[in-house]
């Protein structure tokens, strides 16, 4: 733990001060590392089979008590990185002794609860509907029966919605690790002859390389005709691909618990792209380029989606789908670019852009453009640095 300021924590504690509560049990991976610091492990594998639970934080909202629930495995991390008080650490899994870690979970959660002096209380307490365990549920329904339990979902994506300088740098980062796997997608298709597995690889091991450990890493290769239709996540398969053909990456690292989200299109193998490709390619980074101009403060969510589908009608196109999306411990945070989302655009929010054209059914080529974009005061700050793979 360390003592640099929380802004996350604040700005939450603001929003759930508006909201009426007292102290906050969050159960999610998104927020729990958004208001710790903790960078929550991604649930796959024996580790997450054996534990419980996910880390949860408990923390008051009028005082800065706050204690995060973690499993052992990960106390030594959490001490680390927590920017909470007190950690406790519960048990997982030991290869020599048996343990309970349902036992163990809920009672440091019981531990969290006497601690910030719920245990007779008649306050409220917000909680994450979604993602609260329902044995959690029991035992405060059981043993914190005066406790008026409110859903914070709304307030926790208030607090989220504009970053705090920390997290501008840790996204910031995180496009620059992108941009690292876009530069080597658009070395890799200059020749055909590599499988989807043999280029998704190397453009992995390249972002891992960058970091310097493995990164968690989600979303799509499509090479040939799997690029005209929108099924993802739809690659890397063991395609083999050829001269012509497609190339559409839509790739997520995370990094530092914070995650990037771009996307790019290109023609495989050196050859000229063909009228259709071009005009699918052009319509998308049209849309893409418009829909980044007017995510300006004093705009709204809905009017980056019609610049986007404007930018479609010009090129003589239907708009696919949505045109983006706010990014930060999740890949897809709230604003949506859609036409009935018309949330205020504010300085220091930070979107994903994405708009794509799509032959449909029965074609063989599609482009999706997508970059990286800061909300500043006078306007967008684009942070992804590759070029369009189709000019």
């Amino acid at each position: 733990m360390t003592s640099n300021p929380n802004e996350e924590l604040s700005r939450a504690r603001t929003a759930l001060r508006a909201a009426g509560c007292d102290f906050v049990l969050l159960s999610s991976l998104a927020n729990v590392t958004y208001v710790s610091g903790f960078v929550v492990p991604v649930p796959v594998g024996a580790l997450a089979e054996l534990t419980y639970a996910s880390p949860m934080a408990l923390c008051g909202v009028s005082d800065s008590a706050s204690w995060l629930i973690v499993g052992n495995a990960n106390a030594a991390t959490a001490e680390s990185q927590s920017r909470l008080d007190e950690i406790l650490p519960f048990d997982t899994f030991d290869s020599f002794n048996p343990t309970d870690s349902e036992a163990s979970f809920l009672e440091m959660v019981r531990t969290a609860l006497h601690s910030a002096g719920l245990a007779d209380s008649g306050g409220r307490l917000g909680v994450e509907a979604r993602t609260m365990p329902h044995a959690v549920s029991a035992l405060l329904t059981t043993e914190f029966p005066k406790l008026k339990l409110l859903d914070v979902a709304g307030a926790m994506q208030e607090a989220r919605s504009i970053k705090t300088d920390r997290e501008i740098a840790l996204l910031r980062r995180a496009s620059h690790i992108v941009d690292i796997g876009h530069l080597t997608l658009a070395e890799l298709v200059q020749d055909a002859g590599r499988t989807e597995f043999e280029m998704w690889a190397e453009i992995r091991s390249r972002m891992n390389q960058a970091v310097g450990h493995e990164i968690t890493v989600t979303g799509e290769l499509v090479t040939g005709p799997r690029s005209s239709t929108v099924a993802y996540p739809n690659g890397p398969h063991p395609r083999t691909t050829e001269p012509g053909d497609a190339a559409l990456m839509d790739i997520s690292p995370r990094v530092d618990g914070y995650w990037s989200d771009c996307t790019n299109t290109h023609v495989i193998g050196g050859v000229e792209p063909t009228t259709a490709q071009r005009k699918y390619a052009k319509a998308s980074q049209a849309a893409c380029e418009a829909a980044m101009v007017a995510l300006r403060p004093g705009n709204r969510a809905s009017d980056a989606w019609a610049a986007a589908e404007a930018a479609f009608q010009k090129h003589g196109l239907p708009t696919a789908h949505y045109a983006g999306h706010q990014i930060g411990v999740v890949v897809n945070e709230l604003p949506r670019l859609v036409a009935y989302d018309h949330t205020p655009i504010e300085a220091g929010m930070v979107f994903s852009v994405e708009p794509g054209a799509y032959e449909g059914d029965g074609g063989t080529f599609g482009a999706r453009s997508e970059k990286m974009v800061l909300v500043t005061p006078t306007g967008p700050e684009i942070w992804s640095q590759f070029e369009w793979g189709i000019e």
